[in-house]
């Protein structure tokens, strides 16, 4: 009995195949990976943004509530960990109820920016940011925002606001004085014209940027306290 084998070839890729599909997959990553950074970026600059425009109808509506005066407070401090470590930026804002009395009361826990993200403080970008306050201690001796940054203290801060009011308007602190008073509260704060009624969420790398290619723009009506937002 004769008994036949079939010879079968081995199937494989030659190492000119392998190394034409390893260059392939290495191109297609290289022109894909700026396009995911980007869309990454942009993700959490509308994430921050977002956020935001959730914290300023939380400030409007606890002043229509508690029928009360309501601050979005914006802080300003150095960050030696961020990509401006020798400039001030803005990383951190709060909700405040303002009493006449001097004695303020946190209405929320601190917000900070993510990181890589700031509020511009270009004029042109963000005009309501114009004039910021040197924290100052409450009529009870206490600070309303205590930063996490080792080495700064809470008199090193400085901070703009947004002033809420019961009938749910705004007004922007125009007076780098403390306001101590009903009367000198009232006339450190002012009404913004519409055209000049918003703030610009940008990267921080773009800080001393006025055209940044990714933004958020919140622009806010004074007397309704309603939103708009632009992206590009």
């Amino acid at each position: 009995m004769r008994t036949s084998f079939n010879n079968t070839k081995a199937v494989g890729f030659t190492l000119i195949e392998m190394l034409t599909v390893v260059g392939i997959i290495t191109l297609l990553v290289a022109l894909v990976t700026p396009t995911l950074v980007d869309v990454i970026r942009s993700t959490r600059l509308n994430s921050a943004g977002d956020a935001l425009v959730g914290r300023l109808s939380l400030a409007q509506q606890s002043a229509v509530s508690l029928n009360t005066e309501v601050e979005l407070r914006f802080y300003q401090y150095l960050d030696g960990s961020s990509d401006q470590p020798n400039q001030k930026a803005y990383y951190a804002y709060q909700v405040v109820q303002t009493n006449s009395n001097g004695v303020d009361k946190l209405i929320s826990d601190n917000y900070y920016l993510e990181s890589g993200i700031t509020l511009s403080k270009q004029p042109a970008l963000s005009p309501l940011l114009e004039t910021s306050a040197v924290q100052a201690p409450t009529a009870d001796g206490r600070f309303m925002f205590n930063p996490t940054i080792s080495g700064v203290k809470p008199e090193d801060v400085e901070y703009a606001a947004f002033r809420f009011y019961p009938d749910g308007s705004l007004r922007v602190l125009s007076s780098t004085a403390a306001a101590v008073g009903e009367e000198a509260q009232a006339m450190a704060y002012t009404i913004p014209e519409y055209n000049e009624s918003f703030i610009t969420l940008i990267e921080t790398r773009d800080a001393d940027n006025v055209q940044p290619v990714n933004f958020y723009c919140i622009q806010i009506d004074s007397y309704t306290g309603k939103t708009r937002v632009y992206r590009p």
